[in-house]
């Protein structure tokens, strides 16, 4: 995620690591590994701490800390939920035909795949113009990415529900939404409790799915890094 004015204001309060999911930014892609060998293998790399994770990086985050919890001590999720896809007993989420159609328009090209998931994660933002042609702008530079990983992040949100690793988990968890989250959508917050009664959930009026570039400040402010 871009979140350098994020990390410009978190620099001042501790060392900070942002490590890129595997295929995205300067990580490389090994398409032999599923999900819980990347996650083994991150593991591996990143030094013991406090876990952020945003929208599916916090399936790989949630995956770390339960697996790891000596390692890691404490999880923030940030526009992430546990189970993205509505199921019988979970419906604060949204349908399958969702990642199903971003499955379907990637076969015709990368762009308009990229282009439209923009648009859904900024749906409801007052600034969500001027958000996604930044952002599409800084995904441009980058090149093309692999049609490979795009393809393994969207089965990845549509497959994987991690609520019963969060069940048992006895470290701080928080978790911050969006008011205007069309991806992870502000009722999650009244369900939550029934995953984890642990978890403490907060939320920023007018944000949508990447609150931390819309409202960097507040944003910032919710994040217990002391």
């Amino acid at each position: 995620m871009n979140d350098e004015p994020l990390i410009t204001i978190l620099e001042n309060r501790q060392q900070l690591i942002n490590p890129n999911l595997p295929g995205y930014g300067d990580s490389h892609w090994d398409a032999s590994l599923n999900f819980d060998q990347q996650v083994e293998q991150m593991a591996q790399d990143l030094p013991s701490g406090r876990l952020l994770g945003w929208s599916m990086g916090g399936l790989y985050a949630i995956e770390l800390v339960t697996r790891y919890p000596k390692k890691f001590s404490q999880l923030t999720l940030v526009c992430c939920n546990p189970c993205f896809v509505k199921r019988p007993d979970w419906d604060c989420a949204v349908g399958e035909s969702v990642f199903d159609e971003f499955c379907e328009q990637l076969t015709r090209g990368w762009e308009s795949t990229i282009r439209r998931f923009l648009s859904l994660q900024m749906l409801g933002e007052t600034r969500a113009r001027g958000l996604i042609r930044d952002l599409s702008m800084r995904i441009a530079k980058d090149g093309e990415p692999d049609a490979r990983v795009l393809r393994f992040g969207l089965d990845l949100l549509k497959q994987q529900d991690v609520r019963s690793r969060l069940q048992n988990y006895e470290q701080p968890i928080s978790l911050i939404l969006g008011e205007r989250d069309v991806l992870v959508p502000i009722a999650l917050s009244q369900q939550i409790s029934n995953v984890n009664p642990r978890i403490q959930v907060e939320s920023l009026a007018g944000a949508a799915h990447a609150p931390f570039l819309s409202h960097t400040v507040e944003f910032a402010s919710l994040l217990n890094f002391r």
